[in-house]
């Protein structure tokens, strides 16, 4: 599996940051302004990991993610 390094100045504390990166419910798009709601499916969900379609205007791209995922319901 790959590993993304991310770099963003955010004000955000960093359990927000966690909560926002795992939080695959209706609003996403206030912490990823490209993601929509609309095009959000979550695929499989556990206690550490969801496999997630996300995207914008028609263009997905899938993605797991790792870690704690308590939000990821739809």
């Amino acid at each position: 599996m790959a590993t993304i390094r991310l770099h963003q100045t955010t004000t955000a504390t960093p359990e927000q940051f966690l909560a926002g990166l795992t939080d695959f419910g209706p609003g996403r798009s206030k912490f990823f302004p490209n993601s929509r709601d609309g095009y959000l499916e979550v695929h499989d969900q556990g206690p550490s990991q969801a496999d997630v379609t996300e995207g914008s205007n028609g263009v997905g791209s899938a993605c797991t993610t790792t870690g704690p995922t308590p939000a990821a319901s739809r």
